[in-house]
């Protein structure tokens, strides 16, 4: 904690002069991060090919298993996550600009159905056991009945198969699971990624076509279908192969009785495909009520003085619960037309015994016991990939292919583009230039034919009345709006802003006031002085700086929000300061002190370039 109960810096702040915050671990690097873990597990098993029985057997994972047995589990003892799981590693590897965003589908078959594909390693071994293990059980029954020539040691060979069948499927599936979901899970990051570094790239403009609930919904719900997706598609090619060949081997068993079954079975096809196309109509009808519902508990969470203070509590919980209801029906309905789904399945395997067998007596064919047993291992084994898997696999790639949709839209939306000249200029005195620059928010002019020179290290006071595009013309320098006509040169390398409106995020005021950079103590301190917060950090008692801020400062005064803005920017070691009226919100002692120190000819940024919007007009006689 840094205090200012006098001029001097806490022990725990000297200890931060090495430009490491270390109370706040968000303020590590991720490399940092990662060297205080011990080696994934999981990555240690694949490093080498002797330890295949670590992968096999899962003993991988029996050391965090045994440790969480002894004692509870701290954060300290999570291992490194794997490299190639790693959010940077995935970001490089798909190396996509998500300014131009190809399309969901197109991403995944270019990054990673290769790595998809790999997993046919396990799909050949483990479909070969379970086609095995239905001809093995016939030679068994074969043997118990006395109809085989085999010899007599036989029958533990046969048992043994089995078994070695049955551990082969058990191992090999959970394989399959596990790096299935593996990819989907890279997937699910990867778009968690390209969504969060698209968010920072779109232009205000473009913002309002989009609210902060369908954000957090792509995230917390679109991407994360594929992730489920990522461990039934290899169903979609697997399960026709299998069907197929597994209908020949009965065929030649039993004969004409298999069509019979198999017509059960291709009648279960399209009636999953009805219950597909069912399942996306409700699921992207329940993902609309969902943004809705959302929003409103969204606007009345950040509105909750207002309702409190007009008694609309009863009103805005009906709101709520009608948002709710109409979510709530789609949910219902998914849930009934899903149990109707399973129920056919448990229903599939007794109505093709009953199609298979009763068409042979109707023949008036014998039953025999072998037939009989090989059969319906055979049936068993096709029933659940054909009757649950790969309709599941069905239901999961309708609702990837509408989060696919939702997902490319807001990828879509139009980014910020800089059509602004960046300059290096070794001896020039200029840091803006506008020559006949027009600019636009979207496709109506806003600011038209603006000349103007700003010099290096000038304080650049501006004024003006409400709506007259003070703001606007901070936004076009920041780059925010269209260039739509002439031109704009910056000879600066980095620009620090103050929106009029502070932003403020849940996390401590220190936090907000670095916004993940180093600490520089002595920076810091002056910072903290010139934007008058140490008396208000004095006055937060032994937490200081340390105090948890709610979201949007709910818990502090205008005029603290507006400080820690300013401080936020004033922290920043940048070339062009764009300040636009942060000493609005405070009492006129405060704002001239805050001037002095901070803005003026006199202060912390004497020789930065600075743009100062303002309506208090007797500011403007110190600017240049």
């Amino acid at each position: 904690m840094l205090g200012f109960s006098s001029s001097r810096i806490s022990p725990e702040a000297q200890v931060e002069s090495n430009n490491v915050t270390n109370s706040n671990p968000s303020n590590l690097s991720p490399k940092t991060q990662s060297k205080t873990r011990k080696q994934s597990g999981l990555e240690w098993a694949y490093s080498s090919w002797t330890r295949w029985i670590s992968v096999v057997l899962w003993w991988w994972v029996k050391p965090i298993l045994s440790l969480g047995y002894r004692r509870t589990i701290v954060d300290k003892d999570l291992e490194d996550i794997p490299v190639n799981d790693k959010c940077s590693v995935l970001l490089d590897k798909v190396n996509c600009d998500s300014t131009k965003w190809p399309g969901t589908w197109n991403v995944i078959r270019q990054a990673f159905l290769k790595e998809y594909l790999l997993i046919i390693v396990f799909i050949v071994p483990y479909t070969a056991a379970r086609i095995a293990q239905p001809l093995i059980i016939r030679e068994t029954v074969l043997y118990i009945g006395g109809q085989s020539t085999l010899p007599t040691y036989a029958g533990y060979l046969l048992a043994i198969a089995i078994s070695i069948c049955s551990m082969l499927q058990v191992i090999l599936m959970h394989q399959i699971f596990f790096h299935g979901r593996r990819i989907g899970m890279r997937f699910r990051n990867y778009l968690s990624c390209i969504i969060y570094k698209h968010l920072l790239t779109i232009n205000t403009a473009s913002l309002h076509n989009i609210t902060a609930a369908q954000t957090i919904n792509l995230i917390a719900n679109d991407a994360s279908k594929f992730e489920e997706l990522g461990m039934y598609f290899y169903y979609f090619w697997a399960t026709p192969a299998e069907a197929l060949v597994m209908f020949g081997l009965i065929w030649r068993i039993i004969g004409l009785p298999t069509l019979f079954g198999y017509a059960i079975l291709l009648l279960y096809v399209p009636m999953q495909l009805i219950f597909s196309k069912l399942f996306g109509q409700y699921r992207a009808a329940t993902m609309k009520y969902t943004d809705n519902r959302i929003q409103t508990v969204h606007e009345i969470v950040n509105g909750c003085q207002i309702i409190k203070m007009y008694n609309w509590e009863k009103a805005m919980e009906r709101r709520v619960r009608e948002a709710r209801h109409c979510e709530f029906s789609n949910i219902f309905k998914s849930s009934c037309l899903r149990a109707l789904n399973i129920g056919l399945n448990f229903a599939s395997l007794p109505l093709i015994s009953l199609a298979t067998f009763g068409s042979i007596w109707l023949m008036n064919e014998p039953l025999k016991s072998e037939d009989i047993f090989t059969a319906m291992s055979f049936f068993a084994l096709i029933r659940m990939p054909i009757t649950a898997y790969f309709p599941y696999a069905i239901e999961k790639l309708s609702e990837a292919r509408i989060s696919a949709k939702r997902v490319d839209q807001f990828l879509q939306l139009e980014p910020l583009v800089d059509k602004r000249n960046k300059e290096q200029k070794e001896m020039g005195d200029d840091a803006i230039i506008m020559k006949n620059a027009s600019f636009s928010w979207k496709d109506s002019s806003c600011l038209s034919d603006l000349n103007g020179t700003i010099q290096v290290g000038t304080l650049v006071g501006i004024k003006g009345a409400t709506g007259a595009g003070k703001s606007s013309l901070l936004a076009a320098i920041l780059g925010e709006m269209n260039l739509s006509n002439g031109k704009l040169r910056q000879y600066v390398n980095s620009i620090s802003y103050a929106p009029q409106s502070a932003w403020i995020f849940a996390d401590t005021i220190r936090a907000n006031i670095l916004l993940g950079k180093p600490m520089n103590v002595e920076r810091y301190k002056n910072v903290i002085k010139a934007s008058c917060l140490d008396i208000d950090l004095r006055n937060f008692g032994e937490a200081g700086d340390l105090m948890m801020v709610g979201d949007k400062g709910v818990n502090l005064s205008g005029g603290q929000k507006a400080r820690i803005s300013l401080a936020r920017a004033l922290y920043t070691d940048a070339d062009l300061y764009l300040l636009d009226d942060p000493i609005a919100a405070v009492d006129p002692k405060v704002a001239k002190k805050i001037f002095d120190e901070c803005i003026g000819p006199r202060s912390l940024l004497r020789e930065k370039t600075r743009i100062f919007v303002t309506h208090q007009t007797h500011f403007l006689i110190e600017a240049d």
